[in-house]
């Protein structure tokens, strides 16, 4: 009799113990009392409690062991990022479609039996090895700032994103990911990409790598182009008419031509070997840096969204930036080029003040008169604007394009005149630190006036 009365109570034990799910990280619990779905830090969770959960948020809790996510089957979203986790096994988790687990020190992870996969993000761990060869249905997938050194991609024809960058990859084949909008596979050991099916792209960062070459030209939907940091000689943007944004820093460029680029409003080519730059049909370019190269001339006067220039160390002689718009230049640098003394602008004493990042042989004019010269320049001479350089200077100034009659009038910043003549010659020269204190002075010609900086 005593016998029988045990089998229940041993029966009513083993169903007690068979409803609750072990959970051993202290952490793990509390971060599951914290989402109402345990009462007491115990060493285990109700499974009636989890096993029809479908989301897990448990971000930064401090987590080291997963033990327990078993039984979380009914799961399809989980993150757990930024915790100090150093495996994970989500081998029982079949319908998880988003798994979130950055920022942790993952040596390995297995995704294998998770083929219900949409988003897989397993940046910033420890990974040498990722296995997705059945996570077919993966739109997006994030695994940069791992230790990945092989890596394929060929059976996730459903990828859209696609980032894995900061690993030490040396190949990697995107054919197959015809759906791919946007890829970032730069700051690895790449010797080559192919990128000629993936049509779709949008965005591609390429850059830091060992690239020689890279083929653009089937890719018309690009608007984002990385692709600093190689040692590309040629590139050939001409079919990519929708490109807003391109980085081609750090390069060996000797030519380039965004003429078909009418769309670009950031343009960044330093660092390469050009000699010329022809941005005459690129009228929405907001920034531009250019320095770093062997550019004589350089003509902006078509950009007039032109927001910041950069043209430091360069072979320039001729720099026009007169483009109607300069008030709306806030960043300008053409220093480290010796030979460009006259710098055409729309405004000399706005320049003078605003642009402070120039050579001392440097000046500001409306009219340099040379070979960069904007037609609205040439027009403006046959109607008699004059020449005024250097600007700033330390005492003299000369006036060119002047007509014998002219008269000639130079004012203090009290509105005092200071000098007066009549036009002789085409050209005058006037020494300013005989007329008074280093500062500001305003020379008139006729009815045309321009500020002049006179410095110690």
């Amino acid at each position: 009799m005593k016998k029988l009365l045990l089998l229940p109570l041993i029966a009513i034990s083993f169903i007690a113990k068979a409803q609750t799910t072990a959970i051993p990280d202290a952490n793990f619990e509390q971060a599951l009392i914290n989402l109402g779905l345990d009462n007491v830090i115990d060493g285990g969770v109700l499974t009636a409690n989890i096993s029809n959960l479908t989301t897990l948020p448990i971000n930064a809790q401090i987590i080291s062991d997963l033990t327990g996510i078993e039984d979380f089957t009914a799961l399809e979203y989980l993150s757990c990022a930024s915790n100090p986790l150093t495996s994970l096994d989500v081998s029982q988790n079949t319908a998880l479609t988003e798994l979130y687990c950055y920022g942790n020190q993952l040596t390995s992870l297995d995704v294998t039996q998770n083929i219900a996969l949409t988003y897989l993000v397993c940046n910033y761990n420890q990974l040498t090895n990722l296995d997705v060869s059945q996570n077919t249905a993966l739109k997006y997938l994030r695994c940069d700032g791992n230790n990945l050194t092989n890596f394929d991609v060929t059976q996730n024809t459903a990828l859209t994103t696609l980032l894995c960058n900061y690993n030490q990859l040396t190949n990697i084949d995107v054919s197959q990911n015809t759906a791919l909008e946007g890829l970032d596979c730069r700051n690895n050991q790449l010797t080559n990409l192919d990128v000629t099916q993936n049509t779709a792209l949008t965005y591609l960062n390429c850059g830091t790598n060992q690239l020689t070459s890279l083929d653009v030209g089937k890719n018309t939907a690009l608007e984002v182009l990385y692709c600093n940091n190689n040692q590309l000689t040629n590139l050939d943007v001409s079919q990519n008419i929708a490109l807003e944004e391109f980085y081609c820093y750090n390069n060996q460029l000797t030519n380039l031509d965004v003429s078909q680029n009418t769309a670009l409003d950031w343009l960044d080519c330093y660092g390469n070997q050009l000699t010329s730059l022809d941005l005459s049909q690129n009228t929405a370019l907001e920034i531009l840096e250019c320095s770093n190269n062997q550019l004589n001339n350089l003509d902006v006067t078509g950009a007039t969204a032109l927001m910041g220039l950069y043209c430091w160390n360069n072979l320039l002689t001729c720099l026009n930036v007169k483009n109607g718009n300069n008030s709306n230049l806030s960043t300008f640098g053409a220093y480290q080029n010796p030979n460009l003394t006259c710098i055409e602008v729309d405004n000399v004493a706005w320049s003078t003040t605003n642009w402070m990042y120039i050579d001392p042989a440097s000046s500001f004019s409306t009219n340099c008169n040379n070979s960069c010269s904007s037609i609205t320049s040439i027009n403006e001479t046959a109607l008699n604007t004059f020449e005024l350089y250097p600007n700033p200077t330390t005492s003299t100034i000369t006036l060119n394009n002047l007509k014998l009659g002219d008269e000639v009038s130079v004012y203090n910043t009290l509105g005092q005149r200071v000098y007066s003549s009549k036009v002789s010659a085409v050209t005058l020269s006037i020494n300013l630190s005989e007329l008074g204190n280093n500062g500001i002075y305003f020379v008139k010609v006729n009815n045309l006036s321009e500020s002049v900086l006179l410095v110690e």
